[in-house]
């Protein structure tokens, strides 16, 4: 019984960690959305700011594979990472559950 209880509550934080991502990239890509914004006031700002996005994209993309990698060092970054993830799939629930929209 302990172990299904325990499952149980791996699956719900599992479930909260997909919304929560979902979310996140509900918001990121949808209409109007935090990237289409973002990129709408870059692009008015001429050929070396994209360049100075593209390159800091790069580097941000490194140092996230660096940083997500499954080693006892980083161990309490990804454990930051998930539950950060589970603490907006709340969010994104409560929200839902409040007033109808994502």
């Amino acid at each position: 019984m302990k172990r299904l209880i325990r499952d149980i509550g791996y699956f719900a934080i599992l479930c909260l960690m997909i919304v929560g991502m979902g979310g996140v990239i509900y918001h990121a890509i949808g209409k109007d959305g935090w990237i289409e914004r973002f990129l709408g006031g870059v692009l008015d700002q001429g050929l070396a700011s994209v360049a100075g996005i593209l390159i800091g994209l790069v580097l941000g993309a490194w140092l996230i594979r660096r940083w997500l990698l499954a080693t006892q060092r980083h161990a309490l970054f990804n454990d930051f990472l998930m539950y950060g993830m589970v603490a907006l799939g709340v969010l994104f629930i409560g929200r839902l559950l409040l007033h109808g929209t994502f």
